[in-house]
């Protein structure tokens, strides 16, 4: 009876140090997987998507009809004042007048006060009023309603995938923060159609950002306080690789300016973007601007993560970066 419990006790006793034996190259596997930066929540954290932005015009809608319905609604409203013989082409040209101004003195305008002067100077034209008579109130009532038609077509003429392909993305990312960064008056919380799923916009108008427009890495930094603001540092993993990836269709704007912000640049590049386009009636840029977003443009297409043709390929597109 002896010898059989010495035999027990031998058996408990070598099944004892083995399980030590084995907790303990656990444990010590974890800690050198930890030193060497590659602890299993970490690697995890690197197929997370933590945040994605998106341009706007051009990108979730095209901007060509949606300025054009604004710009019939704010001759429209312009009539409905009295100022019958109002004209956008003469507003454009006014814009075009005063960026030249601007320029040769040496400052800069938020684009709203650009429209709003521009406003302002046809009333004058049609008027022969002196720029000082100008009710501000009807520059501002004007504006207005250039505005909200502007989210009112964009929501209308909303690229057909545009919503699904949002859809897609808070689906397979449930918990990534989805904003948007634009140098204009465009915001997609104030356009039903996809309000619900944007987080946030950050424009170049806003207070805090301007002048730093894109391709300026300003606006893009902003739109990092933002998302921090919203959800803190422990939305970081603990080897501070954050995941985020912006989407736009300027190469400039978009896909250089974003990567210095260590942003992954989805650059939406349809067959008609690959052609020369002719500048929309109502640019004000100049020949040396143009030339030198020629020049960016070109040293952007290295920073270029992928490339998508339309936005139904852009949660594939998402995935590859995530898991490269």
């Amino acid at each position: 009876m002896s010898s059989y419990k010495s035999v027990h006790d031998l058996i408990m006793l070598t099944h004892h140090i083995m399980l030590l034996t084995s907790l303990l190259i656990v444990a010590w596997s974890c800690n050198i997987a930890a030193v060497l930066g590659f602890s299993a929540s970490s690697r995890l954290s690197h197929n997370k998507l933590h945040l994605i932005t998106f341009d706007l015009d051009d990108t979730i809608f095209p901007i060509g009809p949606v300025v054009a319905d604004a710009n019939e609604a704010q001759l429209a409203r312009l009539k409905a004042f009295g100022y019958t013989n109002a004209n956008n082409d003469e507003i454009i040209k006014a814009s075009k007048t005063i960026r030249t101004e601007l320029r040769e003195a040496g400052k800069v305008l938020s684009y709203t006060d650009l429209r709003k002067q521009s406003i302002k100077r046809e009333i004058v034209r049609v008027t022969n009023f002196q720029t000082h008579q100008v009710d501000e109130s009807v520059v501002d009532d004007v504006f207005d309603s250039w505005l909200a038609m502007r989210h009112e077509s964009a929501d209308k003429n909303l690229y057909d995938d545009c919503v699904d392909a949002l859809e897609a993305i808070r689906q397979q990312h449930p918990d990534a923060v989805i904003g948007a960064i634009t140098n204009g008056r465009g915001n997609p919380l104030y356009m039903p159609s996809v309000q619900h799923y944007f987080d946030f916009c950050v424009s170049g108008e806003d207070e805090h950002v301007f002048p730093k427009r894109k391709p300026d890495r300003g606006i893009y930094e902003a739109a990092l306080d933002t998302f921090f603001n919203m959800r803190g540092d422990s939305i970081i993993p603990e080897d501070n690789n954050l995941n985020w990836i912006h989407v736009g269709d300027d190469l400039a704007n978009d896909v250089g300016a974003s990567a210095v912000c260590v942003a992954k640049a989805i650059w939406l590049c349809t067959e008609d973007d690959e052609l020369e386009a002719d500048l929309p009636s109502w640019s004000t840029a100049t020949t040396e601007e143009l030339e030198r977003r020629a020049k960016l443009n070109y040293s952007a297409k290295e920073y270029v993560s992928a490339k998508i043709s339309n936005l139904t390929e852009l949660e594939t597109a998402v995935m590859n970066i995530l898991t490269s």
